[in-house]
């Protein structure tokens, strides 16, 4: 009896392993980026097909525009027409999950965030320790949709549906 439940647990505990294992697992192609959607959604060529792919961890602060359209540039100026790497970190309903890096490991994703183009956004990606790392960066800087001039006006526009105003920029910065 007691073996019988030592052997069921030790199953259920590999199943859960590999599951956790699998779902955490990237693989990483060369693209070729074609040019910019929105913000967060980036044309690549994989193989000569065109396909749109979602930058992960990048999100948008509610009544901020303008950090969707920073983004946006960037993507335009810096990396369209480029051969870049593309990790995947995620796929869900064929809607790829993505970091985009250079040959000498300069991230897309990364860079966003640490100039405060974009916040931090786990949602289809989970925890992605470097992209909360430039988020803290910028947000302890309080630059880009960090500056406390800008959360101020989400704030006084309504752009904050629960007010909080992007955590408020806190005081204990």
């Amino acid at each position: 009896m007691i073996l019988g439940f030592i052997a069921v647990a030790a199953f259920a505990i590999g199943l859960i392993y590999m599951t956790l294992r699998s779902s955490s697992s990237t693989s990483t192609m060369i693209v070729d980026v074609v040019g910019a959607v929105d913000g967060r959604t980036v044309e690549v060529l994989v193989n000569k097909v065109k396909e749109r792919v979602i930058l992960a961890g990048i999100g948008f602060p509610p009544g901020d525009p303008r950090s969707e359209q920073d983004c946006a540039e960037v993507v335009e100026e810096v990396v369209t027409g480029r051969r870049l790497y593309m990790e995947v970190f995620k796929e869900v309903s064929g809607c790829r999950y993505v970091a985009l890096s250079s040959s000498n490991g300069d991230c897309l994703n990364e860079m966003m965030l640490r100039k405060g183009l974009a916040r931090y956004e786990s949602t289809g990606v989970g925890f992605i320790g470097k992209l909360v790392e430039a988020e803290t960066f910028a947000r302890k800087e309080g630059i880009g949709v960090w500056d406390e001039n800008r959360a101020l006006f989400r704030h006084l526009s309504g752009g904050s549906q629960d007010g909080s105003s992007l955590d408020a920029v806190s005081a204990e910065d």
